[in-house]
């Protein structure tokens, strides 16, 4: 039975280990794939911007840091030339550019033929000095290698993804690269360390590895921390790494190890009366006949005892069948002591088959003895728990198994809601967001919750510690008055103390304490509440230091500071005024929200500080406000509260910030060119179009453009002229189709219409209006007039939701068209 219980322990350890592999495995795999696709995306933007053709570093290095600025996991985003030097990206300042010929990655890029990233790593950044991994591309077209773009993610990076799972002391999750250097290992509460690049590993790992490369289990010691692991690890789909995750034999095992030590003698009752009616036939050769009677008497006596047990007492021979049993044992398994009579364990245990129960009796010796839990099975199917203690004992060259059960079923249940509602309520306790502690009448530690025990500096402190002497100096005699005045009353005036412990921050709190007292009324702890007052002391601080300072503050011309009086201005700078374009005094008593730009924000701006604010917590964000002459202008806008009446701002003009950042986002999800929406846009809003298409039952048509003789034109005028027809078309299609619809320029000749939503063959009038659009001629210079034509592939949604399978069905739905003519309109699912 114990054998049973290591295994389920056992296949529980694996099963957890094998989830944790697993979650970091997909966790890796899509954060990698993003990355990825951002890398090929920029090889193709920088392929049509014209790399390696004249396309100047300005434009290239706009291109890059629009791609860095959405990727907050890749520390570097680069671009190498022919020769290995890393020309353009995110680069430290340095006289000479970086030189990467001695990389592997960059050699593997030059020769890669496949279609696949290349992948290095661990190595150390030039740039930022930090170990990293790496993720390549090449770029090559027209049979020339052009350089490789590649991104740098932090080792670091890894281990904090690792930090997110709820693991326990001594567990942990590694990654390691396909020939097991180490990248990245966590293990909370492990002060271990291994060197990242690291290849030393278990000889179970190589051995398992060497059956399955994939995926698969071991047991093994670590080399990094001498600790015994279950552990699980799993390949990385599409990638060269090997996530590993185990969990501590230990601490997952302990449960288990607590069993043995409780098994405990059992059937003592059993075994005295079967001493006893030994001894009873003993006597019966040394007496005379008459003592039979007195022995039929006493075995009469012990049947009916055993019958009458209230434990369910039984015997077992040693090929596992019941010879003997009481009625309480019958009545445990709603059974009677006619059909028990004979059966075999394996027919009540819920556990165990006769094999296992075979093999564990053959072991069994005279003498031995256990106490241990199991589930047996009632004659109605149902389980319960038993409490079962056997003894083995050999009585005439035969070994009999005595054992006592006892259903202890409800016992387990009443213990386990008892267990679960006291972690709830220990959750609650530790969880709280203040902090709960109680002193004796020493001033001592009794209780601490886990929120007070992190500001004190560590786990629940002891008996010898007192809450004084973590106390600065300055609120220490404050705090002595405040418990002698508890100690003399149920209550205590509310302070406020500045706690300075050894091994943590120095912290403020208000504390709010009542009496504990005994049947006598005498003094026996405290209990007490504590709030974190630090923000709130340190914003009263600031906002003291400033008023301090205010002759200063009058004279910036750069920050705008105002004071509100129940949200009517009473103060502020020449900067604010200026700023807003308001004459000397103009502001004074205006309300704050007639300076916001929009009805809907002044809302929004009354909600929120008034929400921040009444926590005694700072406002800051950025707001729309409004300028005298109406113009709107965006301002980073931070307040504190003075008191319940004022409050005391600061803004500052970020307009030009503001119109910055919309340029790169434009930059980014937008065609050069024509200015209609990229690739990566367009992929977004087909997904959203198509989420709302399956929500509410409408059609959305993915049409793919191609332009019939727009290479004549680009050869016979030039690129430039080439530009300007495509400029043309685009404002052409863009004026074609509805608001709601959305045209996309991939490259080249190359345009993509999103027409949602959509009901019955709404699309089809749309596509032939276009069509009538594109006929008409183009005049792109005095005397220069052209006419080309459109190859239109259609494809319907039709319930589908995903965006690159329905794009790639109009591509060759378009390829279809030119092959059947050109300037026409074909359907995935056949010609119109």
């Amino acid at each position: 039975m114990l054998a049973s219980s290591r295994e389920i322990h056992e296949k529980q350890a694996l099963s957890t280990a094998e989830q944790f592999a697993a979650i970091a495995s997909a966790n890796l795999q899509s954060e990698l794939g993003v990355i990825d696709t951002a890398l090929r995306i920029s090889v193709d933007d920088l392929q049509r911007a014209g790399f390696g053709a004249g396309a100047s570093a300005k434009d290239i290095n706009t291109s890059l840091a629009a791609k860095h600025s959405v990727l907050d996991t890749v520390e570097g985003f680069r671009l190498a030339d022919e020769n290995g030097l890393v020309r353009w990206g995110n680069l430290a300042e340095s006289s000479e550019p970086p030189n990467i010929t001695n990389r592997d990655f960059f050699h593997q890029a030059k020769e890669s033929a496949s279609s696949k990233p290349v992948v290095s790593g661990p190595v150390q950044s030039r740039v930022s000095g930090n170990w990293v991994v790496i993720v390549a591309r090449p770029l090559a077209w027209g049979g020339k290698f052009r350089g490789v773009l590649y991104a740098t993610v932090t080792v670091d990076h890894f281990v904090d993804i690792f930090k997110r799972y709820e693991l326990n002391d001594g567990d942990v999750v590694s990654l390691r690269s396909d020939d097991l250097r180490l990248l990245a290992r966590w293990s909370p509460g492990s002060a271990a360390t291994s060197e990242v690049g690291n290849q030393q590993v278990p000889q179970e790992l190589l051995t398992a590895l060497s059956h399955n490369r994939s995926g698969g289990s071991f047991m093994a010691t670590s080399r990094i921390d001498g600790r015994k692991r279950t552990v699980a690890y799993r390949q990385v789909d599409g990638w060269p790494f090997l996530v590993m995750a185990g969990l501590d034999n230990e601490k997952f095992f302990a449960q288990w190890v607590e069993e043995m030590r409780t098994v405990s003698m059992l059937a003592s009752l059993v075994w005295a009366l079967s001493c006893a009616a030994a001894v009873v036939v003993y006597r019966f050769s040394l007496r005379e006949l008459s003592a039979v009677s007195a022995l039929g008497v006493q075995i009469r006596h012990m049947q009916t005892l055993l019958r009458v047990a209230g434990d369910g007492i039984h015997i077992v021979n040693p090929d596992g069948k019941l010879i003997e049993l009481s009625d309480s044992f019958a009545e445990m398994l709603q059974s009677s002591r006619e059909k028990l009579q004979g059966q075999h364990v394996s027919n009540w245990d819920a556990n165990q088959d006769s094999a296992r129960i075979g093999a564990w009796l053959s072991k069994i010796k005279d003498g031995d003895r256990q106490r241990v839990e199991v589930q047996h099975r009632r004659a109605d199917g149902s389980i319960i728990d038993v409490d079962l203690h056997w003894h083995a004992v050999e009585i005439d060259q035969q070994l009999l198994i005595f054992a006592s059960a006892r259903d202890i079923t409800v016992q387990k249940h009443l213990l386990q809601s008892l267990e679960e509602s006291s972690a709830r309520i220990r959750d609650l306790y530790d969880q709280a967001p203040c902090g709960y502690f109680s002193l004796d009448a020493e001033g001592r530690f009794v209780h601490v919750n886990a929120v007070a025990a992190q500001w004190l500096g560590g786990p629940a402190l002891g008996a010898d510690h007192q809450f004084a002497e973590i106390l600065d100096a300055t609120t220490r005699q404050h705090f002595r008055d405040h418990f002698i005045a508890l100690a003399t009353q149920d209550h205590a005036p509310e302070i406020d103390i500045c706690l300075s412990p050894a091994h943590a921050e120095r912290r403020y709190v208000r504390i709010h304490s009542t009496a504990v007292r005994d049947a006598d009324g005498n003094f026996m702890m405290s209990r007490t509440v504590a709030l974190d007052i630090t923000a709130q002391r340190e914003a009263q601080q600031q906002v003291q230091a400033l008023l301090r300072d205010q002759s200063a503050m009058l004279n910036s011309d750069v920050v705008g500071m105002v004071k509100l009086r129940d949200r009517k201005v009473s103060w502020k700078n020449a900067a604010f005024e200026k700023m807003l374009g308001y004459g000397a005094g103009e502001l004074d008593g205006m309300d704050i929200e007639q300076l916001c730009a929009e009805p809907d924000e002044q809302h929004a701006l009354a909600q929120d500080t008034l929400l921040l604010m009444g926590r005694g917590e700072n406002y800051r964000d950025d707001v729309r406000l409004k300028r005298k002459n109406g113009e709107a202008l965006w301002v980073d806008l931070n307040g504190v509260q003075l008191s319940d009446e004022e409050s005391f701002w600061m803004a500052v003009d970020i307009s030009e910030a503001k119109r910055a950042h919309a340029q790169i986002s434009h930059v980014a999800f937008h065609d050069a060119l024509t200015q209609l929406p990229n690739r990566l846009l367009l992929l977004d809003r087909m997904q959203q179009a198509l989420a709302g298409a399956e929500r509410f039952r409408h059609e959305v048509a993915v049409c793919f453009i191609d332009l019939d003789g727009f290479k004549a034109v680009n050869d016979a005028y030039g690129h430039e002229t080439g530009d300007r027809l495509l400029v043309a078309i685009a404002a052409r299609i863009s004026g074609s189709i509805r608001a709601t619809d959305t045209a996309a320029r991939l490259g080249g000749d190359e345009f993509v219409l999103l027409l949602a939503p959509l009901s019955g063959d709404e699309w089809r009038a749309i596509l032939e209006r276009l069509l009538r659009s594109a006929d008409t001629p183009i005049q792109l210079a005095e005397g220069l007039e052209v006419s080309v034509g459109m190859s239109i592939g259609v494809a319907l949604s039709r319930g589908r939701t995903q965006a690159e399978v329905l794009l790639a069905e109009a591509d060759e739905a378009m390829l279809h068209a030119k092959r059947s003519g050109k300037r026409q309109i074909h359907l995935a699912d056949g010609p119109l």
